[in-house]
Order: C-alpha cells, then structure tokens, then sequence
C-alpha cells in the first residue's frame, strides 16, 4: 500500500512538472509570436490565466492552449498598455535614484528614503498586478491600487511571495539547465497560488465585515 501511494504521489508530481513545462513552453511561443516586445505581457497574463484555471480545477475541460490563444488575442493591446505603464513607472524610479546622487545634506537623505519607499511599493505592485488582472474584473485604472491594497494588507503573503522567489532564482542559479523547461512557469504558479490566497482572505474579511453590518 505505501508502494503504491509512493508512486501516485510520484505520478501526480510527474504530471505538475510537465503541465508547467507545457505552460512554459506556451509563454515562450506566444511571447514569440508578438515579436518578445509585444509578445512578452499579453503572453504573461495568458501564462497567469491558464495556472489559475488549472488552480481551480479547469471545470470546463477547455483545452489551456485554447484558453492560451483566446486569452493573447482578447488581452493583447491592453496588457501590452499595462506593461508601458509598469516600464514608465520602472524607468522613472530609475531616473530618480540616479538623480538624487546630485543632492547634498538633508535633501539627499529625504529624497533617498522617498525613492526607496517608493520602489518597495512598486515591488509590492509587480508581484500583485498580474494576478490581479487576470482574477478580477474591474477598471483598468482601479488594477493598480487593488494590487498595493493587497501587498500591503496581506505583508506575511508578500514577504512569503519574496521568499519563494528568491528561493526559485538560488534554485536556477544552482541549476541553470531549468530555466529554458522550468523557470517562469514555477514562478508564475507561486505567484498565482500565493495570490489566490490573499484572494480568498481578502473575501473572508469582506464577508465578516458584512457580517457585522
């Protein structure tokens, strides 16, 4: 019996590790197909699309090259707008701490711990954004303070996010052969898995707020 569940368990980790391969291999040709400029962020937010469908069971059967395909070429424009806005925000950030070496005293101290709190919140941001486009429904404009919302209100998430990627890279570090078959595939499925969590928590609280209304 414990033979048998040794190998189940085996199978089942088999099957996971080749369905991220699969997932990989997706975001690799999709990103492609836009020429990697335009390619790279539509096929990332199909790459998120497909895990959370796989996350929560994938009901429908649909096939995730499929959803894969449907995704790219509904979200292609849009997420191509929220990938330049992320690299504005990102290039900005860099201009400032390259800026503020020219300040003196006080004022340089000041304008240093600014730009430092502000990339921690656009760290907060990237780990959120696309997890957040794909699960919710909103306006485009609300994406962006959804996702701090959530990275600040949930700080053990984030930081467990942090952890687990960091961890991830030592792991690609030490072993590089992964990277083409399992690099952003797994992290893209700790991002999603992460975030789903701070999803059902921020649901539970909305529903105990309501609750007590």
């Amino acid at each position: 019996m414990r033979s048998i569940s040794l190998i189940n368990g085996f199978y089942q980790l088999a099957e996971k590790v080749m369905r991220l391969m699969q997932f990989q291999l997706l975001w690799i040709l999709f990103s492609l197909c836009g020429g990697l400029i335009l390619g790279f962020m539509p096929a990332t937010v199909g790459l998120f699309t497909v895990i959370r469908r796989w996350m929560l069971g994938n009901e429908d059967n649909k096939s995730y090259t499929s959803v894969y395909w449907t995704t790219f070429r509904k979200e292609f424009w849009k997420a191509n707008g929220l990938g330049l806005i992320l690299s504005i925000m990102g290039f900005l950030l860099y201009m400032n701490f390259s800026l503020i070496r020219f300040s003196h005293g006080v004022i340089y101290w000041c304008l240093l711990i600014l730009v430092i709190m502000a990339s921690i919140l656009f760290i907060v941001l990237m780990l959120y954004i696309i997890p957040v486009y794909v699960h919710i429904e909103n306006r485009f404009s609300r994406y962006f303070s959804i996702s701090l919302l959530m990275g600040v209100s949930f700080p053990f998430h984030t930081l467990l996010m942090v952890i687990g990627f960091y961890l991830l890279l030592l792991l690609f570090k030490t072993v590089p052969g992964l990277i083409p078959f399992l690099s952003i595939g797994p992290i893209s499925c700790l991002s999603m898995w992460i975030s789903m969590k701070v999803f059902t928590l921020k649901d539970e609280r909305k529903a105990i707020r309501q609750k007590h209304i």
